[in-house]
């Protein structure tokens, strides 16, 4: 059964992107196939990956295209991605005013399904729109979270979804909330981490440490397990990934 994975949070700058292609590509790895679609306008995941950024999004979601046509080859076997650009942000406006149904994700991939061990969405910033639809349409949701003051506001946004949609009928559940950007070496890190855990206890798992390779990854166009496989920041996505399939 094909495993659906959202990595989400209301707040930017968290990590996102970084969890969607390392997460990804770790899986790939370990012989699973795996597909990423960017539901973030930024298209930072083709980038992340050495791809071209495209409409790939736009057109699956209004144009109502087969999605087959819009996955694209990232060079690794078995790790592909259907991209997305500016004009995602005009998907999600279209979305909104038409009013399209909660399924309207889950609808526009499912042919794709039977393709894949792993669907991996990266989603914008944002409330509402293609993040609830990717959500509804997702097994787990991952919630970054940076290891900062006010990390907390994201999230309880987030978690305010994540109820909401469970009262609507969402069949998901929380992965758990990962804490991004950790550096043991400061106050603000360390104390977050700890009010992360007071407020969500067993939810939160294993940080990921602020890490200078992981900024040089997304600007080669590669993952961490292709710039540096024996550094800490593999091995923290290493276990993520081992974590994540044993869900």
């Amino acid at each position: 059964m094909t495993k659906i994975i959202t990595i989400s949070n209301q707040k930017g700058g968290v990590g996102k992107t970084t969890t969607a292609t390392n997460l990804a590509h770790r899986l790939n790895l370990k012989g699973n196939s795996a597909l990423i679609v960017d539901f973030d306008p930024q298209g930072q995941c083709s980038t992340a990956l050495g791809v071209v950024s495209e409409n790939g999004v736009f057109n699956l979601m209004v144009a109502n295209s087969s999605p087959g046509q819009w996955v694209r080859k990232t060079g690794r076997e078995g790790l592909h991605i259907i991209p997305g650009d500016r004009t995602t942000a005009t998907a999600q406006i279209v979305l909104t005013a038409e009013n399209r149904p909660i399924t309207s994700v889950q609808d526009a991939l499912k042919p794709l399904y039977k393709d894949y061990d792993y669907i991996i969405f990266d989603t914008a910033p944002s409330i509402g729109g293609l993040q609830e639809r990717a959500i509804w349409a997702s097994n787990l949701v991952l919630l970054a979270t940076a290891t900062e003051y006010l990390s907390s506001d994201g999230l309880a946004q987030i978690m305010k979804l994540l109820h909401s949609l469970v009262e609507k009928g969402w069949k998901g559940k929380l992965a758990g909330i990962l804490p991004t950007f950790y550096d043991q070496q400061t106050n603000e890190s360390r104390e977050t981490l700890a009010q992360l855990k007071e407020g969500f206890g067993d939810s939160i798992l294993s940080p990921i440490h602020r890490a200078t390779v992981l900024r040089e990854c997304a600007a080669d166009g590669v993952t961490i397990f292709e710039k540096a496989p024996k550094s800490r920041a593999a091995k923290e996505y290493a276990a993520l990934a081992d974590y994540i399939h044993t869900l």
